[in-house]
């Protein structure tokens, strides 16, 4: 069924290849992140001791949780989904249009259609069951580990070209977003509307810690050395980026997950 399910993937997700250069680097990064949040995905999973039912699902969730990404970038030029529409509800149009999750007991498919319907929220849903809950949970870990990998190497490379992609076309400029820094301040996510700055989306990513939930990420997360690399990013003198960073990283240090 995976198997079957990753043949369909590369089938649709090549229909988007485009000659121009910029569409393509787009396309491609789409995939190796969704290939990556896979792997990302059973590894927390295997952490976790899922059975193998279980950790199939999680897995289907990962593959087809930005199935979404390639039609919005194809439509609209941009992954944000403020300057566009919800991924997350146009992965969940693809699922169902194309029935991929057939071969799945129906409360299995409401699983893995939950977690990707939600993957992107600021927040977790009240609206779902416990068993959906945890999948989703596991889901959006795996999500922001293999999207810190994507932006701390980028943040960090040398040249200047500037990928529109990652960035979001958002300007470079010293700006921080009064809500932004009023959201981390109490150790919440930022809602990705508040955005207004290259330097509010790595404050937003930073702000993802406060969102993590399994042991296996937070581990992760260290061994990695992603929240350093993300703070390193941020301009030295600013004193409200430099708090926020202190603060995650505290809040890192404490943690431990489940």
């Amino acid at each position: 069924m995976l198997k079957s399910l990753k043949k369909w993937f590369d089938s649709y997700t090549r229909r988007f290849d485009s000659p121009d250069p910029a569409v393509q680097n787009a396309m491609d990064l789409k995939r190796e992140h969704t290939l990556c949040v896979c792997g990302n995905i059973v590894d927390i999973g295997c952490s976790l001791d899922l059975c193998a039912d279980d950790l199939l699902a999680a897995e289907v969730s990962a593959l087809l949780h930005d199935i979404g990404r390639f039609e919005q970038y194809s439509r609209y030029c941009t992954f944000s989904d403020a300057k566009s529409e919800d991924h997350a509800a146009l992965g969940v149009s693809v699922i169902c249009t194309h029935e991929l999750l057939g071969e799945f007991v129906p409360e299995t498919a409401q699983v893995i259609i939950e977690a990707v319907k939600f993957h992107n929220r600021a927040a977790l849903p009240d609206s779902i069951n416990q068993h959906s809950l945890f999948f989703l949970k596991m889901l959006r870990d795996a999500d922001k580990l293999d999207i810190w990998r994507v932006v701390t190497s980028y943040y960090h490379k040398s040249g200047t070209d500037r990928d529109p992609a990652i960035e979001l076309n958002l300007p470079d400029v010293p700006h921080i977003s009064e809500k932004v820094y009023e959201a981390l301040l109490r150790n919440q996510t930022v809602n990705t509307a508040d955005i207004r700055s290259l330097n509010d989306l790595k404050l937003l990513q930073i702000g993802w810690i406060y969102d993590v939930n399994f042991s296996r990420t937070f581990e992760l997360i260290r061994e990695k050395g992603y929240l350093e690399k993300l703070c390193s990013a941020l301009p030295k003198e600013c004193a409200r980026a430099q708090k926020i960073c202190s603060k995650a990283c505290r809040y890192l240090s404490n943690k431990q997950g489940c």
